[in-house]
């Protein structure tokens, strides 16, 4: 299966698993990933959608999401949006 991945820049670096990080690496959902969500509620950026789906899509875990900076949230929802209206992905 071939894994697309996309970067986002991250407005305020965050630790991972001990490393500082800069960029968040996503892969694009599966059909398997979105198991469960409301595709509508992923697409309107609502945060307990996104706690559930970026530890199926990133590196991030549940508790790497609750201790996020605020202003990295829209840039990585944005782009988890864009999966779904933009042809470009």
């Amino acid at each position: 299966m071939n894994k697309q991945l996309f970067k986002v820049k991250l407005a305020i670096p965050m630790e991972v698993d001990g490393k500082e990080v800069a960029e968040l690496e996503l892969r694009k959902p599966t059909a398997g990933d979105l198991r469960g969500l409301n595709l509508v509620q992923v697409c309107e950026m609502h945060f307990d959608a996104a706690t559930v789906l970026l530890p199926r899509i990133s590196k991030l875990n549940e508790r790497d999401i609750l201790n996020m900076e605020s202003e990295n949230f829209a840039p990585i929802m944005t782009e988890i949006a864009s999966f779904f209206v933009d042809t470009k992905h």
